[in-house]
């Protein structure tokens, strides 16, 4: 039996081809961490634990007073202590809305201001606390509350 060396040089070529690429992977791989002995233990910190908290404490209310009434479009009254010698304390409506402007085509619009706010506004139409329930050449109604008010417009040199 002979041995040919030409038939047996692409068998050791490949296998130290093979030897060279292992060495290289395992050190890729220990450098990059994947095959330490001792793994650390991950600490799983929760995302949303901060914003919980910050839930927790908005959802508080401070006895004595009344939780806001999502269906309302307004803060309501606003009460007020006054030092007048009386120690009750008194309520504050906020300012009734004020006519600028009625615009009376097809489809009548109307511009109010109303706590530092303009709204244009037709028949139907919500603002505020207010339900708009006609618009007219000289006038305009609402319904805010269950109460109605009519604002009537402006006159010249008014």
């Amino acid at each position: 039996m002979s041995l040919d060396l030409r038939g047996a040089l692409p068998a050791v070529m490949a296998l130290l081809f093979l030897i060279v690429i292992g060495v290289q992977t395992s050190d890729a791989l220990k450098r990059s961490g994947a095959w330490t002995r001792a793994r650390t233990a991950s600490v799983h910190v929760d995302p949303y634990a901060n914003l919980d908290r910050q839930l927790e404490t908005l959802g508080r209310t401070t006895p004595g007073s009344a939780p806001r009434d999502p269906f309302s479009y307004a803060g309501g009254p606003v009460v007020v202590r006054v030092d007048s010698g009386d120690a009750r304390p008194r309520v504050r409506r906020p300012p009734d809305p004020v006519l600028t402007a009625i615009v009376a085509d097809e489809d009548p619009r109307a511009l109010i201001r109303y706590e530092d706010r303009n709204y244009s506004v037709k028949t139907g139409d919500l603002f505020a606390e207010f339900r708009v329930m006609s618009v007219t050449r000289d006038e305009v109604v609402l319904d805010g509350g269950g109460r109605s008010l009519v604002l009537r417009r402006p006159g010249k040199g008014e």
